[in-house]
């Protein structure tokens, strides 16, 4: 199959999005990586920001993140500028950032670095002309429009982006209108025991923006078949190749495997189940099936999670160009055990151990990310256990007008 390399621009986005349907038709067995041109042409991305990015659910923060009253977290999403924020009614809404008024963006001016990012507050005043606005988005104080004829107030509040709350993750659609129905129901079900709602943030890696297109990141997390690579060291005895265990197909946007514990590294057995090794004591109630491996799970295209009977592995990666992203990586742990005994040292040890896992990745990602623009980035085929770029690119189909 000719990749597309070199066609006018005006069909350049046809073509692609016609490649990448043709080929998500293939079976399994078949398959082929996306074309290469997908990971940096900014015509298709700007596709993809409009079908996808700007429609579809994406999961964009934490509750935890937001505690207090008053609390916010500002998070960019396909150029839009929004917060999350905990009402005085303790309830967590999104809204954009962009002020009613001439459209400056409320965590500007003369805030500090760490104030555009997070911050705790009783209400939200423009830095522009200095409206005000209520936790709950609405207009508090708007100077001297009192003289504009038949100004309304109550009309001038900020806009409330749609949201759904999920085991504590905060999911968006910027498309109000949208017909993606909010379905999480596939991921439960094959989460089983775990329920991550009372599960907390206790470390995060902030890894900032790459040079490395969004999909590069989903397929990279996902797939095993680089263990026995660039993780050869590090993931290969914890999670050898043959004991991934992919899931069946269950639909164009939902993929997971289980990586289970090998007999090297195994720290007993239980019910017929070699246990995955710990950093903390395992989360209570956790079947021993449940306590013999960590999983892998996306609802595409932007919720990626490894659950783990200790820590549970969440990657807050969006785009924010072509050939970017702005990553995040986020250790969750079961409420139960914040300030256990030596509960520093070992989500210290955690974070180190998955630093040098991700270091590793960036070095490939970014790579790939340099060669996508070869014009011998053609021709390439997938393995079984690549399964997941397969069904990426099913969900892109499902998603991007042909």
């Amino acid at each position: 199959m000719t990749e597309v390399l070199s066609r006018p621009t005006a069909n350049v986005v046809q073509a692609l999005v016609q490649q990448i349907h043709e080929q998500a038709a293939l079976p399994l067995e078949e398959s082929r990586p996306l074309p290469t041109r997908a990971y940096w042409d900014p015509e298709y991305y700007e596709y993809e920001l409009e079908h996808i990015f700007r429609k579809d659910w994406i999961c964009i923060a934490r509750v935890e993140e937001v505690p207090d009253k008053g609390s916010y977290r500002a998070i960019d999403l396909a150029g839009e500028p929004l917060m999350v924020v905990r009402g005085n009614d303790d309830q967590v809404r999104v809204f954009s950032r962009v002020c009613r008024h001439r459209y400056a963006d409320l965590m500007g001016g003369e805030r500090s670095e760490e104030e555009r990012i997070s911050g705790c507050v009783a209400r939200f005043e423009c830095p522009y002309h200095a409206w005000i606005y209520r936790l709950d988005g609405s207009l508090l104080s708007a100077p001297e429009m009192s003289a504009r004829p038949g100004f309304d107030r109550a009309a001038h509040g900020l806009r409330e982006i749609r949201s759904e709350i999920w085991q504590g993750f905060v999911f968006v659609n910027l498309d109000a209108d949208t017909d993606i129905p909010f379905d999480m129901s596939l991921v439960a079900e094959t989460q089983g025991g775990y329920d991550l709602t009372d599960w907390q943030i206790a470390s995060v890696i902030d890894w900032g923006e790459s040079k490395v297109n969004w999909k590069i990141v989903v397929e990279n997390f996902l797939e095993v078949y680089h263990h026995i690579g660039i993780h050869k060291n590090v993931l290969q005895p914890l999670w050898r190749l043959g004991r991934c265990e992919q899931g069946h197909h269950t639909g164009s946007d939902f993929y997971y495997a289980r990586m289970m514990a090998g007999p090297d590294v195994a720290i007993g057995e239980e019910d017929g189940h070699l246990l995955h090794p710990l950093f903390l004591p395992a989360k209570t109630g956790l079947s021993a099936f449940e306590r013999s491996h960590t999983l892998l799970l996306s609802k595409f295209p932007a919720y990626l999670c490894a659950p783990g009977p200790d820590i549970t592995f969440w990657f807050r990666s969006l785009p924010t160009g072509p050939e970017t992203h702005r990553l995040e990586i986020h250790f969750l742990v079961p409420n139960e055990h914040l300030g256990a005994e030596d509960f520093e040292a070992k989500i210290q040890e955690a974070t180190e151990f998955l630093r040098v896992v991700q270091t590793q990745d960036a070095s490939v990602n970014e790579a790939v990310q340099a060669s996508a623009r070869s014009k011998y980035a053609t021709g390439g085929v997938l393995q079984a256990h690549e399964q997941p770029l397969w069904q990426l690119q099913k969900y892109l189909a499902s998603r991007l007008p042909a």
